[in-house]
Parts: C-alpha cells; structure tokens; sequence
C-alpha cells in the first residue's frame, strides 16, 4: 500500500494536523447548536482526511479491497458550537496494534480555547470476507504513532441494555454508506432521537460514547432500547434481526 516517506523513513507529512470547519445550518438543531450525529461527521470527516493526506487512507485501502471501520468512539465536550461558529480539530494517531489502531481529537473554538476531545479506534477490513486484517501489513501507518493521549476516559466496553424498546424499523437506502452498512452517522441519529426536545433544552451532552459490534445492512429490521441507569447516564443499544449491532452511551449534566 502506498505511503508518504522519505528515503530515511522519516514521514514527509506531520503526525498531527489541525483541520478547520464552519458549522453550516444544517448541521444544527433547533437550538442552534450543533448535533450530535453532525460533530461526529466532523471528526470521522477529520480522521479521513488525515489518512487520506498520510497514505492510508480509504481510496488506498480499497487498491487492496480493503477499508476502514469504527470500532469504538468517546466524545466529551465542554461546549457545542453553534451555527456559523469556526472550530479547529486536531487529529493524530496515538498507536497501532496489530487488530485495532487509537486515533485522537481536539476540538477548539474560534478562541483557541479547547471545547471537546475525541477517542476512536478503527480496524482494516477485507471489504469481501467482513473479516479484520493484520495491521502489520499497512505500509507506514505504524511511523505515525505518537504515544500521545487526550486528557478524557478511552472508550470503554458497554453492557447491554435488557429492556426499554423505543422504536423498531427497517433499515433504507439512506441508511447505506460505501462499505454497504448503515452509516456510522445513522446510529448516532438514531440514540440522538431517543430524547425530547424538553431535554435538549435542560440539559447538555457532556460524554458520549458507543461501541461498534455488527453492522448492519439494507432491510434489517432494527430495534432501539434505551435506559437511564442513574441520573443523567443513559444507556442504549441497537439489535438487528434480534443480534446486538451496537451499544452506546450518553451522560448529560
């Protein structure tokens, strides 16, 4: 696979990059305020860029039919921008194992000043058999990581939810992304919509996080249960065809 090196091995490309957006209207809700499933479009946005500018990206996976997938992912944020708003967000690889590699986030307002961090670990995977491949044989990637956390709670493995059925339905064509799965933005909708708007008003998302397990494809019937374990820390998870998909988690202040 392709990458960016010198003749030394020394990469030509910095190991962390700051990125820059604008919050456009139709990232927001009704608050004016970004959503959600919108700031993680941004950091998964980020993520391929970055790849993208070091070599191992999606298009250079698919040379080998290969891709990418979301493993897990924790957000904590201080602050959501609001529309028009310009945010900065650095990214950079913190390590590479042989199944998964950890990239990080950054997240600043026009100020400078830190409003959120990021977590997210990814596996390459063979885009016929679904199966995780061997990160060893991802030319360069491993020259890319730093070492280097962020100041929150890593992604942690979540329980499952046993009761608490919100909705049940099937899985469309805007549903599906290029990998042919529902798209990771989907998900983050779907838990999002779990809540009120009354609660959007009272209370803000200072953590959220969720952990990847099935993907799930067109026409599944898929079933949302939600619960609130204690205060303020919500629980959820996502069945297809009765199979866990994924479980998540949101803790608000």
């Amino acid at each position: 696979m392709s990458n960016k090196f010198s003749q030394s091995g020394t990469p030509q490309f910095k190991v962390k990059k700051v990125y820059s957006f604008q919050i456009q209207p139709q990232d927001v809700d009704f608050q004016y305020q970004v959503t959600l499933a919108a700031l993680t479009n941004i950091l998964l946005t980020t993520a391929g860029y970055n790849a993208d500018e070091n070599g191992f990206g999606i298009r250079d996976l698919n040379k080998n039919d290969c891709s990418w997938v979301l493993l897990r992912l924790a957000v904590e944020m201080k602050d959501f921008p609001l529309q028009y708003q310009k945010i900065e967000v650095e990214t950079w690889v913190e390590e590479v194992g042989r199944a998964s590699t950890t990239r990080n986030f950054r997240i600043r307002n026009a100020e400078n000043v830190i409003i959120g961090q990021a977590v997210s670990n990814w596996a390459m995977i063979n885009r016929q058999t679904r199966r995780a491949q061997d990160l060893i044989l991802l030319d360069g990637i491993h020259h890319f990581a730093t070492g280097e956390s962020v100041e929150m709670q890593k992604p942690i493995k979540l329980a499952s939810v046993e009761s608490g059925l919100i909705e049940t339905f099937k899985v469309k064509y805007s549903h599906i992304d290029i990998n042919g799965h529902t798209n990771s933005m989907r998900y983050v909708e779907w838990i999002s919509n779990c809540f009120d708007l009354e609660t959007y008003q009272k209370k803000k998302i200072i953590r959220f996080e969720i952990n990847f397990l099935n993907e799930i494809v067109f026409g599944e019937e898929v079933s949302i249960f939600a619960n609130e374990i204690e205060k303020n820390d919500f629980r959820f998870e996502i069945r297809k065809n009765g199979a866990t998909a994924c479980k998540a988690r949101i803790v608000m202040s």
